[in-house]
């Protein structure tokens, strides 16, 4: 079951004790462990809160802090453990199924989920390009801390959208996170990056092809 945030979060306290373990904790294992015991712990419908935390230390966190969570994602990159959350498949409407039904969800790495967010999410429910350039810029940010951790995501986003046999991201999708990549690898900051993925994805489209259908210009008679 998903934890329950309170009605008040601690976002701040939360932040600095991830940086803390991140910190503290002696072995890259109990590093990876403290990221995914949090991350689980909040369970997919709070995935947005475990990014918000990772978001916060990138956009607050100075360099010793934002270096320590982003060396712990090298580990994590490297050890295939990047701590993912679930959305629906891109062809799923989400109601259609349970939450958790085989087949219906896919997980997604942090920045994936939040492109995803922006991009495929029915209307109303989307980041809009102003919360996503917000919350990616500062994840980016968060990464970049370290060479190696900006190097091993934009492998891991190139190799991403080599596979669209994964069904979590549309064609449309991956072709903007292909120019946000490109762009990051090559030395582009998180806001030109993030720029790139906005000025890609198709501009009044709702992705989710059982939510299109089912809007008056796709009649089902």
């Amino acid at each position: 079951m998903s934890a329950l945030l309170l009605a008040e979060p601690r976002w701040a306290q939360a932040a600095q004790a991830l940086v803390e373990g991140c910190l503290d904790l002696p072995h890259e294992e109990d590093r990876v462990a403290l990221l995914i015991t949090v991350c689980d712990a909040l369970g997919d419908d709070l995935y947005p809160a475990f990014l918000r935390l990772l978001s916060l230390i990138g956009q607050h966190g100075d360099h010793a802090a934002r270096a320590a969570v982003a060396n712990v994602l090298v580990h994590a990159l490297r050890t295939g453990r990047l701590p993912s959350g679930r959305r629906s498949a891109w062809g799923a409407e989400a109601s259609s199924a349970p939450p958790m039904s085989y087949g219906h969800t896919r997980s997604l790495g942090p920045l994936e989920y939040l492109c995803a967010w922006h991009a495929q999410a029915d209307a109303g429910r989307a980041l809009t390009s102003e919360q996503f350039h917000g919350a990616a810029r500062s994840l980016m940010d968060l990464i970049a801390s370290s060479d190696d951790a900006r190097r091993l995501y934009c492998d891991k986003l190139l190799a991403d959208v080599d596979d669209p046999i994964a069904g979590a991201l549309t064609r449309q999708t991956r072709h903007a996170l292909r120019e946000l990549a490109l762009a990051w690898a090559a030395g582009a900051n998180a806001l030109d990056a993030s720029t790139r993925f906005v000025n890609a994805v198709p501009q009044g489209r709702d992705s989710s092809l059982a939510s299109r259908i089912s809007q008056p210009a796709y009649p089902l008679r």
